[in-house]
């Protein structure tokens, strides 16, 4: 009888406050937990939230800038993109989150399959301008509170 390791629950990427984009350091995956079944979960908290989630994953097992790749986490979801970047507000002209900000307040889960040997989570505003001081305040783009993986 094999006993399977007790799923273990790591955060990836805390309180992105007024940054514009940001990636988390990398996390060592299942296949350094002696898990084989591969299923990961990841919860993305958010306020008021503009911009791209995504997830990167490699099997390398030291990681250059090449080796990461995107994890389409759209795939799940019903949506037709043919990014793998999830965009918030998900439904920009009914966004849920402060009317001022415009951007959506929540909390969404992924589940996905697959052996990496590191994960990492990605906030990517590079489709919008940095603010310059005029116009929008950074703190109106919202933040991601957290972002936890299971596995």
């Amino acid at each position: 009888m094999s006993v399977t390791p007790a799923r273990k629950s790591i955060l990836m990427l805390t309180n992105t406050g007024r940054e514009h984009n940001k990636t988390g350091e990398a996390i060592r995956a299942d296949s350094y937990y002696g898990r084989t079944d591969g299923i990961h979960t990841i919860q993305v908290v958010y306020s008021n939230f503009t911009g791209n989630f995504g997830l990167q994953g490699t099997l390398a097992t030291e990681p250059t800038e090449d080796d990461w790749f995107y994890i389409n986490l759209n795939a799940n979801r019903n949506v037709s993109s043919a990014s793998p970047l999830v965009s918030y507000p998900l439904d920009p002209l009914n966004p849920t989150g402060n009317v001022n900000g415009g951007g959506d307040t929540g909390t969404d889960a992924f589940t996905f399959v697959g052996n990496f040997t590191f994960l990492r989570a990605v906030l990517d505003r590079s489709n919008i301008p940095e603010p310059s001081g005029t116009g929008f305040e950074p703190n109106e783009l919202g933040h991601i509170d957290r972002v936890l993986l299971s596995m």
